[in-house]
């Protein structure tokens, strides 16, 4: 079902926490960080070539691990996908916000018959994809009304929507990978605040 990290700066996850996500959810990880006033990504990552990453980068970042719940298995559909009306499928790139996603929206066929034709994105679809390009018409807060846990990380500031948890100074989307850590592993704190309204925005220091 996918899984999100939300890392404050000088928080990262270690190899055992990431070979966890990618064991629970192996379908492409991607992580997206500010550098030069603008958002940056990449995606398609094994949890090796993004140790390595994650290693070099500064301030909050987010990483995202994908279950292809909602289309194919393709390195093109991994998270994020940028907030522009075209959410494209590349595998690096920036822009001024991107999306993540941890669940299911179901009727996102539906919005896409509904937008208009030059905003829709073509080729491979997911749920997210779509997200991201209705969020760019519509903005962020129609993220309040889509089922499932939403990063909508911003080039000043990041929007969590949903119900989240914390663990190991992180902010994660479930706890589905802990099965696969070793026993060791810290136990987790619950976070029981309800994130995705105008108090959980966290402006860039």
């Amino acid at each position: 079902m996918c899984v999100i990290l939300v890392c404050p700066e000088n928080v990262r996850p270690d190899r055992a926490t990431l070979d966890a996500c990618h064991k629970a959810n192996p379908h492409g990880a991607g992580v997206a960080w500010r550098e030069d006033d603008r958002v940056r990504w990449m995606k398609g990552l094994e949890p090796e070539e993004l140790e390595s990453l994650i290693a070099g980068l500064s301030g909050e970042i987010v990483i995202h691990f994908r279950w292809a719940s909602v289309g194919e298995v393709t390195l093109k559909l991994c998270h994020p996908f940028p907030v522009t009306a075209n959410a494209t499928t590349r595998l690096t790139g920036h822009a001024r916000a991107v999306l993540f996603h941890n669940g299911t929206w179901g009727d996102w066929r539906e919005t896409l018959r509904r937008m208009p034709r030059h905003r829709r994105p073509d080729g491979l679809l997911s749920d997210t994809r779509v997200a991201a390009s209705l969020v760019d018409l519509c903005g962020s807060e129609v993220l309040e009304r889509l089922p499932g846990r939403w990063v909508f990380f911003e080039r000043d500031f990041t929007e969590l929507f949903g119900d989240w948890q914390r663990w190991d100074g992180m902010r994660v989307s479930n706890l589905n990978f802990e099965r696969h850590l070793n026993s060791h592993q810290q136990p987790t704190l619950k976070l029981s605040a309800t994130c995705g309204n105008p108090a959980t925005r966290k402006p860039r220091k």
